[in-house]
């Protein structure tokens, strides 16, 4: 008997039965890019590749034909991620590891040698030929010859060229020729570039919008006389200016070179006002003066000619404030401020109490990097005299002074690359009614430096003297003392100075007459908001008879970067024999500088 006859399958409908059949699904678990030290390069590789971009749902469930095609483009595309950076040469070998149904794949990289510059052609045609500071600007272009021939530098110097032809009134200029040539055999890359600068037009007239002020007043501010070269930082100038008017809550200043005419090109500048008054009102805390309220206003202006006016009022533990100024805005010479103000303080020291009444008429203004500041002070102090039997002493001193503070940064709140200097002079004689002729000087210097992406060195110097016949009638307010927040931490506030003894042979610091302050400070911050400080202060107020005796202090502190800026609070230590108590807590909230 015959088996039975099985039924024929067709070869056809074998294959399309293969075809139909699910294929086994591939995790892929792992892409690890090996042989590149440099972060820049492994990221735009990574990025690169179509592997890496793949998602989660897709990673779990590769089918592979779909991961040998994406294997099949992975050296192309990690070449090509390698070539802005200059490396035309490199070589890549991949490798599969499996683990059942999961694969790992592994990019191994050899960069090879870059690519470099070799002939550089760069040329200016047109106005820009003369000019120096064009001239300069192409001397400076990156990447330079046998410099590795990285795109982003290279497009970065185009741009800054761009910009820098705008900022000097070049608005017709043009790249002619922008050709680079790579030479892979060779590694070598020529640079061929070539602009025409057109025509320098020239400033024209600066065009005010609707402000509240009367006409002529804001024109005074303008720094350039129309028809002069035209030049971005005299529109820079005019909008610092009127940032120090603190009138505007938005400054718009606009170059309109398609409004030019005879090549003279206006500046419209729009404004728009701020609040008119500013009140405020709060309570403050300052390891210094102790626990307070605070109040204040100001009224941007008073009337159309853009007077100010200010009041403060701060009362707190130990010391009480309270102040009056009027200003009228000086634009002759030096832009700047006219002031009048009245203050009244009263200080409350663990040996000396004082209270002080001063008038003060100012004239301030900023010449090239510097705030200026010249004023007559006329200041009555009435203060307890430990010597005397606690009996109450006066002074009245009527005296000019000068003040001026300079100072570059990178960043007005963090700073990593700053340094700045502030210097007082004043001196008071008879012949203009003071109680005690003297002449006082003080300095301050600051300088601040990045190590590292997340570490700063921060140096802080500061040195006074006084010279007078009769310092024991010399004010308390105006002695030197150091110790506290600003000066050594680790010391009360105004801790550190002479010592002298009543007649009970109770001892009191009675202040110096010179002043010597310095301190190191390492920062490291952990995240973009959060770090620790370590620091060591050092200083003495003294007398010239008296030998120099520095008081150290040292410890560890919290830095917060604040969205209203840096907070600072430390934990030092004093080691000198005028240290009150053994560990003291600072707190300071405002910029280094």
């Amino acid at each position: 008997m015959r088996p039975p006859r099985l039924p024929a399958v067709r070869p056809t409908a074998l294959l399309l039965w293969l075809l139909a059949a699910p294929a086994a699904a591939l995790e892929l678990r792992q892409i690890e890019i090996q042989g590149l030290e440099d972060p820049a390069l492994r990221d735009n590789v990574a990025a690169s590749l179509s592997l890496r971009r793949l998602d989660a749902e897709r990673r779990a469930r590769l089918s592979e034909g779909r991961l040998a095609y994406l294997l099949r483009r992975t050296p192309r595309e990690a070449r090509q991620a390698l070539e802005p950076f200059g490396y035309y040469a490199a070589e890549v070998e991949l490798e599969q590891r499996r683990e059942g149904g999961q694969v790992d794949v592994i990019v191994r990289i050899r960069p090879g040698e870059p690519v470099r510059v070799g002939e550089r052609r760069l040329e200016m045609t047109g106005e820009g030929h003369g000019d120096e500071v064009l001239q300069r600007r192409l001397q400076r272009f990156r990447p330079r010859e046998a410099q590795v021939f990285d795109h982003a530098v290279y497009e970065r110097s185009k741009a800054d060229m761009d910009r820098v032809l705008a900022e000097r009134g070049y608005f017709d200029a043009r790249l002619e020729r922008a050709r680079v040539s790579v030479n892979r055999a060779r590694l070598r890359a020529d640079l061929d570039l070539a602009w025409d600068s057109g025509a320098r037009y020239a400033l024209g007239e600066a065009r005010f919008g609707e402000h509240p002020f009367r006409p002529g007043l804001l024109e005074k501010l303008v720094p350039w006389q129309a028809g002069q070269p035209y030049d971005q930082a005299e529109l820079l100038a005019l909008r610092g200016s009127l940032v120090e008017l603190d009138y505007f809550a938005a400054i718009d200043l606009q170059p309109r070179p398609e409004e030019a005419e005879d090549g003279r090109v206006p500046v419209q500048v729009d404004l728009a006002p701020a609040k008119r008054s500013v009140y405020d009102f709060g309570l403050r805390y300052g390891s210094d003066t102790g626990l307070g309220l605070s109040a204040g206003l100001e009224r941007r202006w008073v009337n159309d000619r853009g007077h100010k006016l200010r009041s403060r009022l701060h009362l707190a533990q130990r010391r009480n404030d309270l102040s009056v100024q009027y200003r009228i805005p000086a634009f002759a010479w030096l832009d700047g401020w006219y002031s009048v103000g009245a203050s009244a303080r009263q200080e409350k020291l663990e040996f000396v109490n004082s209270d002080l009444i001063e008038l003060v008429a100012s004239r301030s203004g900023r010449l090239g990097d510097w705030n200026l500041l010249a004023a007559l002070n006329v200041r009555r102090e009435r203060f307890e005299d430990p010597l005397t039997g606690d009996q109450l002493s006066y002074s009245t001193l009527v005296y000019p002074s000068l003040w001026g503070q300079w100072g570059e940064s990178d960043d007005p709140l963090y700073p990593r690359r700053a340094h700045g200097l502030t210097l007082e002079l004043r001196g008071g004689h008879s012949s203009l009614g003071s109680d005690v002729d003297f002449l006082q000087a003080r300095a301050e210097a600051r300088w601040i430096r990045g190590i590292g992406r997340r570490d700063r060195l921060l140096l802080r110097a500061e040195a006074g003297a006084t010279w007078t016949d009769q310092f024991p009638q010399f004010p308390p307010s105006l002695r030197f003392y150091a110790g506290g927040d600003r000066s050594v931490r680790g010391y009360g506030y105004k801790e550190i100075g002479p010592f002298l003894s009543d007649d009970d042979g109770n001892r009191f610091v009675f202040g110096g007459k010179h002043l010597l302050v310095a301190s190191a400070e390492y920062e490291r911050m952990f995240t973009r908001q959060w770090g620790l400080a370590a620091f060591v202060d050092a200083g003495d107020a003294f007398d010239a008879g008296n030998a120099l005796d520095l008081q150290v202090g040292a410890g560890l502190g919290l830095r917060w970067r604040s969205p209203v800026g840096p907070v600072r609070v430390d934990l030092a230590h004093g080691f000198g024999d005028k240290a009150q108590q053994s560990v003291r807590l600072h707190l300071v909230i405002g910029p280094d500088l």
